[in-house]
């Protein structure tokens, strides 16, 4: 649940009139089916988010209102009378697997021409604000939906497939929304700042044209100027994100209260002999870098007035955060648990050997020292009542001289 405004969800089915569920995605299933998934869905039914909401009212009105989620058309002129009509509008958009597959990347990170037309002119229509409902795999930069007034309430809900029938109990507020954010939500313009062929992840300038030069126009593209790398993923993005990894909202509020914390300084030396007893060209197994190093209880309550899933992450920010090839942070950990209105569920969650390890530019990793930052939930959504607490560990190697192995 990106945004939720003046409680727009959960929906109620309406006493009179319909519910329109509005645009190219509304009908979107069996078109993704068997991508990553079964293609043969229970009785062979390929549910679609109109199906979902025909679950939980009797009168739905499903409009297109858009050819495809590449148009860049005006809306069929019924979209917008069924917005006019209806008593609640959900609006259904996103991308498909013509804008963003294996062997095919997505070159841009907005909603087509078509559908942002069809979104403006359905919300500025409806009676009320509208729902939009986003499917898609392309982490979409939505800046103008997330500030539209007449857009009351968005909810992210990846590339589902059939699956997307349990939406249905999260519009209608059976269930909760409790889930994150899987990618960061960059600007548009990210496409613009590095090519899809530099591989860094860490920011920096890059040995590849930025994607904006046509080299037609600039007589070749040796004539080109180079990108600039901002970072890829929470871990390395410098810049201003639309919304943050690991963001999502709730039916209800919570607040985070850190109850017990490891005694200071906490030694590496665990992952020193780690690293010390791996081979070059080798490192340890996943099992052995996952021991654990810290344990943190974070008291987790429902301050809201709906029972809900809450899930709690856990986050490391490393001495020298950004620089140096030092992320900005790391997930170290993360637990999802039932918490009833008014009650308390305390949740341990544990940094372990590999989370205080880093990798050198030539990929040899090494214990890194010093003050790290702490962090639970994420900050961005703790001002719209998400839990979020913070504090500091002091991490101290004995070994200057780490043995630094290859991976």
């Amino acid at each position: 649940l990106l945004k939720n405004e003046a409680g727009a969800l959960p929906l109620r089915a309406p006493a009179s009139g319909s519910i329109a569920v509005i645009g190219p995605n509304g009908n979107l299933s069996e078109a993704i089916a068997g991508y990553y998934g079964g293609n043969r869905p229970c009785s062979m039914n390929f549910w679609t988010l109109a199906d979902a909401v025909r679950e939980h009212t009797k009168e739905v009105v499903q409009v297109l209102g858009a050819k495809d989620v590449q148009t860049s058309d005006d809306p069929d002129p019924a979209a917008l009378t069924a917005a006019r009509e209806a008593a609640e509008v959900i609006l259904g958009v996103g991308t498909d697997l013509s804008i963003a597959a294996e062997g095919r990347d997505t070159t841009r990170l907005v909603l087509s021409e078509g559908q942002m037309k069809l979104v403006r002119q359905v919300a500025a229509a409806a009676k009320k604000p509208v729902v939009v409902v986003v499917l898609s795999a392309v982490p979409l930069d939505l800046t103008e939906l997330l500030a539209d007034p007449k857009i009351g309430a968005i909810l992210w809900a990846g590339q589902p497939s059939v699956a997307v029938s349990g939406l249905g109990d999260v519009l209608f507020g059976l269930k909760a929304p409790a889930g994150r954010l899987v990618q960061t939500l960059y600007p548009a313009s990210y496409v613009d700042q590095v090519s899809i062929f530099d591989f860094n992840m860490r920011p920096g300038p890059s040995k590849w044209p930025r994607p904006d030069c046509d080299p037609a126009k600039e007589g070749g593209k040796e004539h080109c100027p180079k990108g600039t790398n901002p970072g890829r993923t929470y871990r390395f993005y410098t810049g201003s994100p639309v919304l943050p990894f690991g963001f999502g909202l709730s039916y209800t509020t919570w607040r985070y209260d850190l109850v017990s914390s490891p005694q200071q300084p906490v030694s590496l030396a665990p992952a020193e002999e780690l690293l010390g007893t791996s081979r070059d060209g080798m490192f340890f197994s996943s099992r052995d870098g996952g021991r654990a190093l810290a344990g943190y209880a974070v008291n987790v309550t429902n301050t809201g007035g709906v029972d809900s899933d809450e899930v709690v992450l856990g986050f490391l920010a490393p001495p020298g955060a950004g620089t140096g090839g030092v992320p900005l942070k790391v997930l170290f950990g993360f637990d999802r648990v039932h918490v009833k209105v008014g009650e308390t569920v305390t949740v341990w969650l544990y940094p372990s050997a590999a989370d205080f390890m880093q990798a050198d530019e030539s990929g040899y990793r090494y214990v890194l020292s010093g003050t790290y930052g702490v962090h639970f939930g994420v900050q961005h959504a703790g001002t719209s009542g998400m839990g979020f607490v913070s504090t500091s560990l002091l991490a101290v190697a004995s070994d200057a001289g780490q043995k630094k192995v290859y991976v």
